[in-house]
């Protein structure tokens, strides 16, 4: 039985999600807003759902950035900002960044205010307020 959960354990198996389960999306210089997964994910925050939504960004240069936005009544919204492929970025910078939020709001896009972003805040880890994506 130990053997095979140090198996597991080495083999980085991603723990189990339970909840809605919001996609996968791009995002970049040229690709479309996912509305349908912020909605989803609005949705699923405000009624108190467990949620998770990952994207993957595109720097100009064309480095990746994935991103994972998670929440759950127990540990409220959780991200992570995978960096280290971001080689115009700051040595220091290119790590995994994570903040754990109590408070998730909607906040409009200056370009098309029917569009949004997610504004994250009273977090801990790495800063006091982030947006996704």
């Amino acid at each position: 039985m130990c053997v095979a959960m140090l198996v597991v354990a080495a083999c980085g198996s991603a723990p189990t999600f339970s909840g809605i389960d919001c996609g996968s999306s791009t995002q970049g210089p040229g690709t479309d807003d996912d509305a349908g997964a912020r909605d989803c994910v609005w949705s699923a925050y405000s009624s108190g759902a467990a949620v998770r939504w990952t994207v993957r960004s595109y720097t100009i240069e064309g480095d990746p950035i994935p991103q994972t936005l998670r929440f759950d009544s127990a540990l409220g919204v959780v991200t992570t900002r995978d960096m280290s492929a971001d080689k115009f970025s700051s040595s220091t910078d290119r790590r995994i960044w994570t903040w754990r939020c109590t408070t998730m709001t909607k906040i409009a896009w200056v370009t098309d205010p029917s569009r949004y972003s997610f504004k994250l805040s009273n977090c801990t880890g790495d800063g006091a307020t982030t947006l996704f994506p």
